[in-house]
C-alpha cells in the first residue's frame, strides 16, 4: 500500500482511522475495493506501526495529529472513517478541525464519545503487552465471521507493533475520555455502521452511548459479522462505503 501523499487527483479523498490493535494496513483489503473511484488515505496513528508517539498521549494529541496530516495531504474535501477507536478520535479531529471539517464522517463500530465498557479482567489481560498468545485471543475474542490467515495473521502482528506507551494510553485512559458534551455541537452528518453480533461495542452501547449523542446521525446495522468489520467483510464495507458517499 502506497505511503500518503499530497492529494491532486479529481477523485472524492477518503481519509481511515483504525482500531487499536490495528494500523493503516488494516484497511488494505477496503480500500482494495474503493481505490478505482476514490483516493484513500489511510492512516497510522501515533505509536501504531512504528509511527513515533509522544510520552503523554491524549484524546486531543491525536485529534491534532490527524488534522495536521490531512493539512499536509491538502485535503479540502474529504470523508473520515473511523473505526472502533479511530471513531472516537474521528468525531474529536472533526470537532477540532474547525476551519477544514470533513463533508460527512463514518463511524464503524466506533468506541463511544462517552466511555467505552470493557471488564476489568479483560482489560488485565490485554494489558499483557506485547503477546503474541493474547493478541491471538484478542483477535478471536472481537471476530464472528472466520478471517482468511492473511487477514488473521496481519491483525495478530499489527497488535505486536503498537508502542507500548499507546498500548497503555487507550486502555488505561483514552477509552475513558469522554467527548460527549462537545460531540452533541457536532454539525457534520454520521454514519454509524456497527453489528449487532458485535461482542466488543455492542448493539446497546451504539443505541445508548452513541446514537443519542449525535445531532446528524443514520445509523446502519449489520449482521453476522463482529467487531473486526474491514478484515471480516471488507467488500461489503466498501459497497456502503460507496452508497453513503454517493
Amino acid at each position: 500500500m502506497e505511503k500518503p501523499t499530497a492529494f491532486t487527483t479529481s477523485k472524492k479523498a477518503i481519509v481511515f482511522l483504525h482500531y487499536f490493535g490495528g494500523d493503516a494496513g488494516s484497511w488494505q483489503w477496503v480500500c482494495k475495493h474503493l481505490e478505482k473511484e476514490f483516493k484513500c488515505f489511510p492512516l497510522n496513528l501515533p505509536g501504531f506501526d512504528g509511527t513515533s508517539v509522544s510520552e503523554t498521549p491524549t484524546i486531543s494529541s491525536f485529534s491534532k495529529y490527524i488534522n495536521d496530516e490531512i493539512v499536509a495531504l491538502n485535503l479540502k474535501d474529504y470523508i473520515l472513517v473511523g473505526h472502533s477507536m479511530g471513531g472516537k478520535l474521528a468525531l474529536s479531529a472533526a470537532l477540532q478541525n474547525v476551519d477544514n471539517p470533513p463533508r460527512k464522517i463514518v463511524l464503524i463500530a466506533p468506541s463511544p464519545p462517552t466511555t467505552e465498557d470493557m471488564s476489568a479482567e479483560e482489560k488485565e489481560r490485554m494489558l499483557k503487552h506485547p503477546d503474541r498468545a493474547e493478541a491471538i485471543q484478542t483477535v478471536k475474542n472481537g471476530t464472528v465471521k472466520t478471517l482468511k490467515k492473511e487477514r488473521f495473521d496481519y491483525a495478530v502482528n499489527s497488535q505486536l507493533r503498537i508502542a507500548e506507551v499507546s498500548w497503555q494510553w487507550w486502555l488505561n485512559t483514552g477509552m475513558n475520555n469522554s467527548i460527549a458534551t462537545h460531540v452533541k455541537n457536532l454539525e457534520t452528518p454520521v454514519s454509524v455502521i456497527f453489528s449487532t453480533d458485535d461482542p466488543v461495542i455492542t448493539e446497546e452501547a451504539i443505541q445508548k452511548e452513541v446514537l443519542p449523542y449525535l445531532k446528524k446521525a443514520t445509523p446502519i446495522p449489520l449482521k453476522g459479522i463482529g467487531h473486526l468489520v474491514p478484515l471480516e467483510a471488507p467488500k461489503k464495507l466498501a459497497l456502503l462505503l460507496k452508497q453513503i458517499i454517493a
